[in-house]
């Protein structure tokens, strides 16, 4: 209080100015506190929000990219489907310079890459065109033969020729990689690989006994199971991983060149350098390089038939060992194929292989076969052969090692073609 001009405090006074200083502290400091925790709290919903979008989002992203794949690969069995009527249609007709072959060999990208050299007012109408699509993701699909792989079945085959044929062919894989890599030479020169061979044709066999000698279960005690080898062939490739004596290193080598959806012969117009070389010691890296240039050639194309692709070897000086009417060439059939297709959506992707399988010309190169064996288990009736009945797949086959252009008597079954095998990644 004042008195005269002078400001005068009593006691009650001071202690009730420092009372209030006192609370005004602590409130600033609640206040504080306060506001902390609800940013804290503000930041937290905000963050499992995004956290929630982000995931949501992808999801769908991966939703989208799935589907996607799935249109690749719909639009992939079409065009198979288109190749296999052409190729029924046509017959003998079939142009030999590998045109038809593209229906079903030239990747489809969507959306799709704009060419050089396109104008301004083409590109803007392909881009628009592309904007007015319902899909708005991405994928790139890519058909393979897959006839043109060496079939593991082949092992489990009741001609003994077709059996010696494929155990020289996969022994042949291992043996080229010891000449070109030097690293592979050193760890494994001198390694008997138709041991492995052996075990591979071990886990399909029937038999007891192993074709390296003594009981094939005895590879697999150690693994507290007696369910190996099943003695059936195998479901997938990947299941050759399970045999004994097989590596990742070994796998690594055979899982590009080797099938289990082939057709019973191996089609040198779309068989890989390493698969060719197999087929005899004499093919070296250049010759199966000349093969495949000459394969593609504008002019030449394809070739026709086993006895160009002989004569084409021997040319270019392969000294086959072989006996080539036994060796299974097949230039004319394309009745298993590889789609792979990976679809993509904001940064997701989705991947799909499928397989699929022409059963008729499956059923008809396997009835080869089996002729051929009867005709060598019964000279006297080799030329007795009985037709199947009307009507059933293969009833007009054509000679192994001696196929010519496409002469199916039967039409391609309707509806899409046979799946036989599907993974998603």
């Amino acid at each position: 209080m004042k008195i005269f001009g002078v400001t005068v405090f009593n006691r009650t006074t001071k202690e009730f100015i420092k009372k209030t200083n006192n609370n005004r502290g602590i409130a600033l400091i609640t206040a504080i506190a306060a506001l902390s925790l609800m940013t804290y709290l503000a930041m937290e919903v905000t963050y499992d929000t995004q956290v929630e979008y982000l995931i949501n989002a992808q999801q769908i992203n991966r939703v989208k990219a799935y589907y996607s794949a799935r249109s690749g690969v719909d639009l992939s069995l079409l065009r198979v489907k288109i190749f296999q009527t052409v190729q029924q249609k046509l017959g003998k007709n079939l142009p030999s310079n590998g045109m038809i072959d593209q229906i079903w060999q030239f990747p489809l990208i969507w959306p799709l890459e704009l060419p050089d050299g396109l104008n301004a007012v083409d590109k803007d109408q392909i881009k628009d065109k592309t904007k007015e699509s319902l899909l708005d993701a991405a994928f790139a699909t890519k058909i393979t033969d897959e006839g043109s792989k060496i079939d593991i079945t082949n092992l489990a085959s009741p001609s003994e020729t077709l059996r010696e044929i494929t155990k020289k062919q996969l022994v042949a894989l291992f043996e080229n990689k010891i000449k070109d890599d030097e690293e592979f030479s050193k760890n494994y020169n001198g390694y008997r690989f138709d041991t492995l061979v052996n075990n591979i044709a071990d886990w399909m066999s029937s038999k007891n006994e192993s074709l390296n000698g003594g009981d094939k279960k005895s590879g697999y005690r150690d693994r507290g199971t007696d369910t190996f080898p099943p003695n059936r062939n195998f479901r997938t490739i990947q299941e050759i991983r399970l045999v004994t004596g097989m590596t990742d290193e070994f796998y690594q080598i055979l899982e590009p060149q080797v099938t289990i959806y082939g057709v019973k012969g191996l089609n040198p117009n779309t068989a890989t350098s390493a698969v060719l070389q197999s087929i005899d010691p004499t093919i070296t890296k250049e010759i199966a390089a000349e093969v495949i240039k000459r394969r593609t050639d504008e002019q030449l194309g394809p070739f026709k038939d086993a006895a160009s692709f002989w004569q084409f070897l021997e040319e270019k000086g392969a000294r086959l060992s072989i006996n080539k009417e036994e060796f299974p060439i097949n230039t004319d059939s394309y009745s298993s194929f590889r789609i792979n297709v990976i679809g993509e959506y904001g940064g997701s992707k989705r991947e799909i292989d499928v397989i699929t399988l022409d059963m008729s010309k499956v059923a008809e190169a396997i009835n080869e076969v089996q002729k051929k064996v009867d005709e060598k288990n019964n000279p006297a009736g080799a030329g007795q052969t009985t037709s199947p009945p009307a009507g059933t797949p293969g009833a007009t086959p054509n000679p192994a090692g001696s196929a010519t252009q496409n002469t199916a008597s039967q039409p391609p079954a309707k509806g899409p073609p046979r799946i036989v095998y599907w993974n998603e990644k």
